[in-house]
């Protein structure tokens, strides 16, 4: 198959890039971080499916520069689904985000504007897309991006290097916590669906919550570390689990465990 994968040097496009290749696909790749827009670079030729992973994805940045971030998330987004009708594309795989859902921050409004635009494409012109919903994507080899870092690499940093680990809020904010294993997994079973999706929008998430104040804990058990509590970031979700039945219904089941999760990102490990 020919495929197109926007975002392709982010977090979870270049796994899903070198997985789609291990497969035998022939991949393409566009990012915005290779100075290719997808305003203006989208590519030539034919293909069957499209990954759109791009996209400016935290939240606390979408606050800070909102109208920034809409053209980046959003109409960026409306030029993709367009190129997809006049290319004939079979299905369009839109990474989307658990924010979707409250839409209580610029981004998580981005997000659900472009699941709109895409069940409308699917009705008006034909094109199938499916919407997945990540929860909170990590790994063991996140890579730590500063102030919009999400938590586990914040962590994860702070560990390797010594340094005081922070805490917004009270830490009884909960997090459905997803392995970026299992969430390239659920891109490639979308794509390998014999049915069409019509734009759903689908959970991809555990179906379970932690609290932040427990993976505290986990790391405490095993790791000499200190901790500084900070307000709660604006736009900031509280309480977070998805339901992935229908996914799980279809074939698709998460592997990785919160718990050895944990154990894969904090070296020294969680005590039984």
């Amino acid at each position: 198959m020919k495929i197109l994968v926007t975002g392709h040097k982010g977090f979870i496009g270049t796994k899903l890039f070198l997985k789609l290749t291990a497969l035998g696909h022939k991949v393409t790749g566009i990012d915005l971080k290779e100075g290719k827009d997808l305003h203006h670079c989208l590519p030539e030729g034919d293909f069957d499916f499209v990954f759109h992973l791009a996209a400016l994805p935290s939240v606390q940045y979408s606050v800070e520069n909102p109208s920034y971030t809409m053209k980046q998330n959003v109409l960026a987004s409306s030029v993709l689904l367009e190129w997809c009708v006049k290319k004939k594309i079979k299905r369009l795989v839109f990474s989307s985000s658990a924010a979707a859902v409250e839409a209580n921050s610029p981004y998580g409004l981005h997000k659900r504007i472009t699941e709109m635009e895409c069940s409308l494409f699917s009705e008006l012109y034909g094109l199938d897309t499916v919407c997945l919903r990540y929860y909170n994507v990590y790994s063991e080899d996140q890579e730590f991006a500063g102030a919009y870092s999400t938590v586990i690499s914040h962590w994860m940093n702070s560990v390797k290097n010594k340094d005081v680990l922070f805490m917004d809020g009270d830490g009884e904010q909960t997090r459905d916590f997803i392995h970026l294993d299992d969430i390239v997994e659920a891109n490639v079973f979308c794509m390998n669906s014999k049915e069409n999706f019509h734009g759903k929008a689908l959970d991809v998430g555990t179906g379970n919550e932690i609290s932040l104040k427990q993976i505290k804990f986990y790391i405490d058990q095993n790791n000499d570390v200190s901790w500084l509590h900070r307000p709660q970031r604006a736009g900031d979700i509280k309480k977070s689990k998805s339901n992935p039945s229908v996914l799980i219904e279809m074939g698709w089941n998460p592997k990785v465990s919160i718990k050895e999760g944990i154990k894969r990102c904090f070296k020294k490990g969680v005590k039984e």
